[in-house]
């Protein structure tokens, strides 16, 4: 029977998001009870499942080590990074939606740039990653059997070594999460749960008006009916959200600067091209290329055809008037 294995929710548009056993993702509107959208992936199982904080998209990770990308609008990934040679174990996105963090049973911790689509750096681990997560101020915990490690700065950068390794005698740690604006990382054992204190972890200067972990029950009662009105639709879901506030252009312009473009390529492809050679045969390529080549009509050519036929009627206008000069002159 098909079970949801993994669940995000994206705060801003109301809508939670599932994958399960079936590779099905769903995208279910809580405010309503609709079922926004129904996506089949066709990769299988996926058991990793994240939704970037910045602009919600969905980021699955797979068996066959991919990680693939997707909003509710589209049923094709709007992106797809071969991440591991092996299945990918988890995921986790830093808040600015810069860096990616991947971990993959063949061992390996890789950071990408979300922006560019390629792997920053990588680390190595005593075992396996099976859980991570990043803090507001950018540390990365990752739990990797029976310990914890967490590094400091170590996105865009490769961190030389751990900030700090939390070990857990006789227990398996499945899940770490850092506390919003607190200095504190929960972790989830074999055994129950531990929390541990992580300097520098929290963001100490939060906008109240974003997220206050200080609010009283009348405030917390108005923000929901204040996000429930300010809901954010489906569609604008995107891989830039700073798209949406930009004025379309003309489609004819639009179209034009296409055309330029695709000429320009094809230019750049005939200019590049190599004619291949062969040592037998009448039909050689390279003859064939010449052939090609030949009934192209370019600007010298041109220029060559008028100089031909200027000379050709130079010799004719010059024959014509010896014909005319000899037919006037008296005999002798």
């Amino acid at each position: 029977a098909a079970r949801d294995g993994r669940l995000a929710y994206l705060k801003y548009h109301w809508l939670l998001a599932t994958v399960g056993s079936t590779g099905q993702l769903r995208y279910l509107d809580v405010s309503t009870g609709e079922n926004v959208s129904d996506i089949r992936t066709r990769l299988g199982e996926c058991d990793c499942m994240r939704a970037s904080p910045y602009n919600a998209v969905v980021h699955l990770g797979h068996t066959n080590g991919t990680v693939t990308l997707w909003t509710p609008n589209m049923h094709e990934p709007v992106a797809k990074l071969l991440c591991h040679k092996g299945a990918v174990a988890d995921l986790a996105i830093d808040r600015a939606g810069r860096y990616l963090a991947t971990s993959g049973r063949d061992g390996t911790l890789k950071v990408w740039d979300v922006r560019t689509y390629r792997p920053l750096h990588s680390y190595r681990t005593p075992r396996p990653v099976t859980s991570m997560d990043v803090s507001d101020r950018g540390l990365l915990a990752a739990a990797c059997g029976a310990a914890v490690q967490v590094f400091k700065d170590g996105l865009a950068a490769r961190a030389s070594a751990p900030y700090m390794t939390h070990r857990l005698p006789g227990r398996e740690a499945t899940v770490v999460r850092f506390c919003p604006y607190e200095d504190v990382l929960g972790v989830g054992h074999s055994r129950g749960y531990s929390s541990v204190l992580v300097p520098g972890a929290g963001e100490p200067n939060f906008d109240a008006f974003e997220a206050n972990p200080f609010e009283t029950r009348t405030q917390r009662r108005e923000a929901e009916v204040v996000a429930l009105l300010e809901k954010l639709p489906a569609e604008t879901i995107t891989l830039d959200p700073q798209q949406l506030g930009k004025v379309d252009r003309n489609q004819g312009e639009r179209q034009r600067e296409i055309q330029a473009a695709n000429a320009a390529r094809i230019a750049d492809i005939k200019a590049n091209r190599r004619a291949k050679r062969k040592t037998r045969g009448r039909s050689k390529a390279s003859r064939r290329a010449a052939k090609k080549e030949g009934n192209i009509i370019d600007e010298k050519r041109q220029r060559r055809k008028a100089q031909l036929e200027a000379q050709e009627q130079a010799k004719t206008k010059k024959r014509t008037n010896r014909a005319s000069g000899g037919a006037g002159a008296p005999p002798k």
